[in-house]
């Protein structure tokens, strides 16, 4: 299990559900659900994926997402299972988290953003793109 990195504030932060982290994992990797389930063996995965992403759905079981797209199971696990204020710190726009490797866009690997401590360099990077 992943713990919350007390050095950065998570007070001002909007929660993300399961749900939300799935969606926007997908988007930030820029591929569709048909995509994804494409990578994944099929259009038999499409319903799982959409399921994955309907709010109030919490799945135990889930495919392996990092076949299709950066993915980090044990947070999809965490924002399952713990309450809101034992989650993981996550880019509010991408999803994106510290234990995941995602390379930005300046030939180096993703890290928080020091002008914007709720988003990531990659996601910072874009919007000034």
């Amino acid at each position: 299990m992943r713990h919350v990195h007390l050095s950065r504030s998570v007070a001002a932060t909007a929660i993300i559900q399961p749900w939300d982290y799935v969606a926007m994992r997908r988007a930030a990797a820029g591929l569709t659900i048909g995509q994804v389930a494409a990578m994944l063996g099929g259009r038999a995965y499409e319903r799982h994926l959409r399921m994955l992403e309907t709010p109030g759905m919490r799945l135990k079981l889930i495919a392996d997402l990092t076949i299709a797209m950066p993915f980090n199971h044990d947070v999809y696990r965490q924002l399952t299972d713990l309450p809101p204020h034992q989650h993981p710190l996550l880019c509010q726009r991408c999803g994106w988290d510290e234990h995941t490797d995602v390379p930005d866009h300046l030939d180096g690997l993703t890290t928080w953003s020091r002008a914007d401590e709720a988003i990531c360099t990659r996601c910072e990077q874009q919007a000034a793109a």
